[in-house]
């Protein structure tokens, strides 16, 4: 299975003085495929289009971040730059600073990971119901993986049910069984999402799970530097 993070990298709308919002995006959007597609030259390539447009643009250095912290690339010093400069151009916006958090979580600095998670939750509360329960997910994640199991079952109980239209509970449920090393719980879990949930759904949670070491990826080493 090839690892694509969570990204989301065409969220504000493009700067004062760039090109119509339908051309530019009509760019974006093919560089984002691209990306998804694993083809992450033709990406940058395309990036290089929408920059000659738009040299301002936040969403270029965003989505570039995002295919230098895909696993091929994966050149976090790289990453961290773009999303900074991205987050510069615009502060208002959820998506570079997500990414900067992502970065510290494939380092698996879990505890800066989840500061900077937390604090998502807190300058953006209109967020989304899916982008929320991402960030969610994976401040359970770090919760988990900094031995703090109160606090991720209480993340657990108090953000997600059954109910919900998306994996996020099912994911959460997985992540507890396998940190208490319950491998067979743990993909009970993640049997049910499948039943449940489509591949697109559900892939961006598996691919933390891969991040985490719980899920084999061919993608990654077997350990990550912080």
């Amino acid at each position: 299975m090839r690892l694509s993070l969570f990204c989301l990298c065409l969220v504000s709308p493009p700067l004062a003085g760039a090109p119509p919002a339908e051309s530019l995006m009509k760019l974006l959007l093919e560089a984002q495929t691209l990306k998804n597609q694993g083809r992450y030259t033709d990406a940058l390539a395309k990036l290089d289009e929408v920059e000659a447009l738009s040299p301002d643009s936040p969403h270029v250095p965003n989505l570039r971040g995002a295919i230098y912290l895909a696993p091929p690339l994966r050149d976090l010093e790289k990453a961290v730059a773009l999303f900074e400069e991205a987050a510069a151009r615009s502060p208002a916006d959820l998506s570079p600073r997500f990414h900067r958090a992502e970065v510290e979580f494939v380092r698996h600095d879990w505890a800066a990971a989840h500061a900077r998670l937390r604090q998502l939750l807190t300058d953006f509360p209109k967020t989304p119901l899916p982008i929320r329960h991402m960030i969610l997910f994976k401040c359970l994640v770090c919760e988990v993986k900094l031995d703090r199991m109160a606090e991720a079952e209480k993340t657990l109980r108090e953000s997600f049910t059954f109910m919900d239209d998306t994996p996020a509970y099912y994911y959460a449920q997985a992540a507890i069984a396998f940190a208490r090393k319950d491998e067979v719980k743990a993909k009970d879990w993640l049997a049910r999402a499948g039943g449940i949930f489509k591949p697109a759904e559900r892939s961006p949670y598996e691919d933390s799970l891969m991040e985490a070491r719980w899920l084999p990826s061919l993608a990654l080493p077997p350990e990550v530097e912080k």
